[in-house]
């Protein structure tokens, strides 16, 4: 017992697991400090109008979740088979350039766009209410912009996953929410305008990524000479295209069928059913983020170790029950914690059908039995099969929900969603995964190359 147990404990330091969520735990409560405090301020000092105002403009900063068109995965993929020597120098710098390339392109189309909109008089019909207020156009605007210039400095991100270096990542955003309440804090004690509050979660949000590609430039080149300042030429051709276009029909099919939730149950069930979502989905969020960076510790790990010939499906399959057993942690934890949290934040106020916070601690488990897989699938082949399950589950499980919902309110969305991913995604890619892990094990032992 105490050699497994010893084992599972070795697999789970090799990949970091620990101090990956640790660092991403510190930073999600860093960032709730933030908002706390900017909730507080603006609420007592300004008045609820402002707080709206500063919601709505900081909310916008994650309205280009895919503008990088999936060429973020590619640097992963990029970076990862750089350090196993599956691609050689020019050609790292060559998927460097082409993806810098590409993203300052998209990002000056986007803030030519936000400044488009606020030279025509755009934001107000766009914005509704808050548009009416003073500096909303030019605010919205600023905060756009922010967004865009982001675009091209996630790559560095992207880089140091490559490097398997999630940790430095999370660690990195910790940045974020401090410059965000330094920010905060000179406002408040200058008596700043209202409007002035929404500089601090623009100025986090540029922070990191200034940050993080700037480590990743510093990781990457070493005493081989800096990524900056290559010709815009190359011999080495470069299809940036395989990668990024299945991850990116990918992260389209999440939004379909994993994050229209809230329209699905308005549309679909009551306004109390919403709520009741809403706010198991604030406790359920941040454990299933700390679960995403655990995932994304495997992506350039499993590319590294499979393209070597050293990954095996007993390590996978540790990897599973691991990813599993933190997720079981985690759907407890919400139980435990969220069921009388609600009770003491709402006064009593609202009441959450028990049913709804089982039913989202069961999608935290799946989830989380899902990422090693999910992190394994990330060639161009193996995206396309990810392309295909993330749209097949989406679809039916929006179909289960949809159906369930005036049985079951807001529960049937978790349950729904859970049964589709369950079938038709977590099943087949975890089947698919290991065939492959063993096909390349047998490979090995008889000598052909991988």
């Amino acid at each position: 017992m105490n050699t497994v147990v010893s084992s599972y404990l070795r697999s789970a330091k090799s990949i970091d697991l620990g101090g990956t969520g640790f660092f991403r735990l510190v930073g999600l409560l860093a960032g709730a400090c933030a908002n706390f405090a900017v909730i507080a301020i603006l609420s007592r000092d300004y008045g609820v109008e402002y707080y709206a105002f500063y919601a709505l403009m900081a909310s916008m900063l994650n309205l280009l979740p895919f503008a990088d068109f999936g060429i973020g995965a590619t640097m992963v993929n990029a970076t990862a088979d750089y350090r196993s020597g599956a691609l050689d120098r020019m050609s790292f710098q060559s998927h460097f350039r082409r993806a810098s390339l590409v993203t300052v392109l998209v990002s000056l189309a986007v803030a030519s766009l936000a400044f488009l909109l606020y030279q025509m008089g755009l934001w107000v019909p766009i914005l509704g209410a808050v548009g009416e207020m003073n500096h909303a156009s030019a605010l919205a605007t600023v905060v756009i912009i922010s967004a865009a210039v982001g675009i091209p400095l996630g790559l560095g991100s992207r880089i140091l996953q490559g490097c398997g270096k999630m940790r430095v990542v999370v660690t990195a955003a910790l940045i974020g929410p401090i410059i965000q309440l330094i920010v905060i804090v000179v406002c408040w004690t200058t008596h700043a305008p209202a409007y002035l509050f929404v500089l601090a979660p623009c100025a986090g949000y540029l922070a990191v990524g200034f940050l993080t590609l700037a480590l990743a430039l510093r990781s990457i080149s070493g005493d081989e000479g800096s990524l900056i300042g290559w010709s815009l030429t190359s011999p080495v051709r470069v299809r940036i295209a395989e990668t990024a276009v299945p991850f990116f029909l990918i992260s389209i099919g999440m939004v379909v069928g994993f994050q229209s939730h809230r329209l699905l149950i308005s549309t679909f069930g009551t306004v109390e059913d919403v709520a009741q979502y809403s706010v198991v989905a604030q406790f359920a969020g941040p454990l299933l983020a700390i679960l995403g960076v655990m995932g994304q510790n495997l992506w350039s790990r499993y590319r590294e170790r499979f393209r070597i010939g050293t990954l095996r499906v007993r390590e996978f399959a540790q990897h599973i029950v691991l990813l599993g057993t933190v997720g079981a942690v985690f759907a407890l934890a919400l139980i435990v914690i969220s069921y009388p949290g609600i009770r003491f934040v709402s006064g009593g106020s609202l009441v959450v059908p028990l049913a709804t916070v089982l039913a989202g601690s069961v999608y935290i488990l799946v989830v989380s039995v899902h990422q090693p897989a999910a992190m394994f699938l990330m060639d161009p082949r193996g995206l396309w099969v990810q392309v295909l399950c993330v749209w097949l589950s989406g679809l039916v499980g929006m179909v289960l929900a949809i159906s369930l919902i005036p049985e079951l309110g807001p529960a049937a969305l978790y349950l729904g969603l859970s049964a589709g991913m369950v079938v038709l995604q977590v099943i087949p890619c975890i089947h698919i995964s290991t065939r492959r892990i063993s096909s390349m094990e047998k490979a090995v032992e008889t000598g052909v190359a991988v």
